[in-house]
């Protein structure tokens, strides 16, 4: 029997504050629920200052523990109890479901199971729910991708797409025809491949050609246990409305129009052991509530256009990291970079890219004041030390933008 958000949002209130620390305090005073909006906002901040408050069941009762990938600082730690495993693998079904993926298939996942990540063993979960047979590579090694490819020949494969991105390059150098492979659909995790009119970026298109296979965006957050993919239409990733409530707000709080960008804020529904109220996750995208061209009507989370935190201004010109690095994959020339930024002043940030390749610091100083009408620092650098910045020893994740402010 499907359930109101009014009997959701009431069962989480009434478990959060019967039974976790930070919410018997936070919410003291407050007997019934209230709406939504008049509960505070939960950053990150608190949520890692007050990890453990969050547990609402004793420690006997934890299933699994996991972290968080500590991108943007102190990596939190999760835990789960058998339910909300169970809820877990039902939420990764119900996304793999909008793919198309049905027990004929054979998903290869490039993406890692130890390092306490929780999404390798999610998307394990949902597969096996499905039904689909697993082939657990990892992506410590496009050699062994490349392999099992020819070897057990799946239909679908999960993976980062700079991973993916990467796996294709090792199959030109070996003359893998990845092409012509049996691997036909690609979701892809952890980076976007789409921009905020849901167009393919240069990463996306870059997957679909030389994969010959549909690319699909994905979109999770750790402490939510939850993801959003999207289906075949490509606009946006379905929400699952009995595990998780979406609002998308402006810098004041406020609510925005749909398919307006703001900060996604989430609330979760049917967790034991951790459940959040309200988290601003940090990420900013628009919500669009139309139904869908494939049928569903639920509501769809369009691409993440960045992070709020990581907004820069830079002379008087604000805009997000998301930007630049666009300008730096559509250019012909640039094989690898990283862009840096340190504070400035109150009111300008000092933004420094690091390019390698054939292009030159001239013409690509020409190229961004053309296409983002600003003119960054820019300097030559090697492979490797771009690579060290992109993937420190404690990383999880592979990234193109480092902030120093």
């Amino acid at each position: 029997m499907t359930r109101s958000f009014d009997q959701l949002w009431a069962e989480t209130f009434r478990h959060a504050k019967m039974n976790a620390p930070f919410y018997r305090e936070s919410l003291r005073g407050i007997n019934g629920p209230p709406a939504l909006s008049e509960v505070p906002l939960l950053d990150k901040t608190t949520l890692s200052e007050r990890n453990l408050d969050f547990l609402c069941v004793p420690r006997e009762r934890i299933a699994e523990l996991v972290t968080t990938s500590g991108t943007t600082g102190e990596p939190l730690l999760w835990m789960l109890t058998d339910a909300d495993v169970r809820r877990l693998a039902r939420n990764e079904k119900l996304s793999f479901d909008c793919v198309g993926l049905t027990a004929r298939d054979t998903v290869l996942v490039a993406v890692a199971m130890d390092r306490c990540f929780m999404a390798g063993l999610a998307y394990w979960l949902g597969l096996r729910e499905i039904g689909c047979g697993v082939v657990r590579t990892g992506a410590s090694s496009s050699l062994l991708v490349l392999e099992m490819i020819q070897r057990v020949q799946p239909t679908a494969i999960v993976g980062v797409p700079s991973f993916l991105r990467l796996v294709a390059d090792k199959a030109r150098e070996s003359g893998v025809d990845l092409k012509n492979s049996s691997v036909k659909k690609a979701v892809c995790i952890g980076e976007p491949i789409r921009d905020a009119a849901f167009a393919l970026n240069t990463s996306g298109k870059a997957i679909e050609e030389s994969w010959g296979a549909k690319v699909y965006s994905t979109y999770g957050v750790t402490e939510l246990a939850n993801s959003l993919c999207e289906c075949d239409a490509g606009q946006g990733g379905h929400l699952h409305e009995d595990q998780l409530h979406i609002e998308i707000l402006d810098d004041a709080g406020q609510p925005v129009a749909d398919g307006e960008v703001g900060e996604v804020v989430a609330t979760t529904f049917g967790v034991e052991a951790m459940p959040v109220i309200r988290y601003r996750t940090g990420d900013c995208a628009a919500l669009f509530r139309a139904p869908c061209s494939c049928g569903r009507t639920t509501p769809r989370l369009g691409p993440i256009v960045g992070r709020k935190n990581q907004k820069l201004k830079f002379k008087g010109t604000s805009l997000y990291p998301s930007t630049l690095t666009a300008v730096l994959e559509q250019s012909a020339g640039v094989d690898a970079f990283v862009i840096i930024a340190r504070k400035e002043s109150e009111l300008s940030d000092a933004i420094e890219v690091l390019i390698h390749g054939e292009a030159s610091v001239l013409a690509m100083r020409e190229t961004f004041q053309a296409r983002a009408k600003i003119a960054p620092q820019i300097r030559t650098a090697t492979r490797e030390e771009i690579e060290l910045l992109q993937m420190p020893p404690t990383a999880r994740k592979r990234r193109t933008f480092v902030d120093l402010r």
